[in-house]
């Protein structure tokens, strides 16, 4: 609210009125401020983490043909982490795998049991209990051994040996399709 004063006929401003519009340049300052970090979020989003699509059943019951996995590209990879890797063959180019084994590791595969380093694995994730591919190695340095959860249906270490870390793409870390059947179980 304003009142006019009728000797110079100017508007004299109340305290109502003199509330602080926002300029143009304040305005600006905080729409550069909100891109810009929505920029810097997604650049630091797109360097750490990728996405990925599971391609096959070799990983059944754990994943599921066509999820989607978000893959974390820093850090460790540690034993009964679930990767994806570069395959270097021309069918398929990306694997997904389950690391059984890591550098120094000890892995002995006799009658459907792993073992690694001395002590059977207790593996409540495979598909079937039973598999082939006997196998006793010492898993070399910056390298895993991989398996599938689906063993009779996986091509993995078994098949083509140990993976170098520098083919690892990622660990997942989280899997869109498998929280989504999780809500409805």
């Amino acid at each position: 609210m304003s009142f006019k004063n009728k000797s110079k006929n100017e508007t004299i401003p109340t305290e109502e009125s003199q509330e602080e519009k926002p300029s143009l340049k304040g305005l600006l300052i905080d729409l550069v401020e909100v891109v810009g970090t929505a920029l810097v979020l997604t650049f630091v989003l797109l360097i750490f983490i990728q996405p990925s699509i599971v391609d096959g059943r070799s990983m059944f019951p754990t994943l599921h043909d066509n999820d989607k996995l978000l893959l974390w590209k820093l850090g460790d990879i540690d034993r009964n982490d679930i990767v994806v890797f570069d395959s270097h063959d021309m069918e398929n180019n990306k694997y997904v795998k389950r690391v059984i084994g890591i550098a120094g590791d000890e892995i002995i595969i006799k009658d459907s049991i792993v073992t690694v380093n001395g002590t059977v694995l207790n593996e409540t994730y495979i598909n079937e209990p039973s598999f082939n591919g006997d196998i006793s190695l010492i898993v070399p340095e910056d390298e895993i051994f991989v398996l599938g959860d689906n063993r009779n249906h996986s091509n993995d270490s078994r098949a083509f040996g140990t993976v170098k870390l520098d083919d690892v793409d990622g660990k997942m870390v989280f899997n869109l399709n498998g929280w989504i059947r999780s809500i409805f179980e």
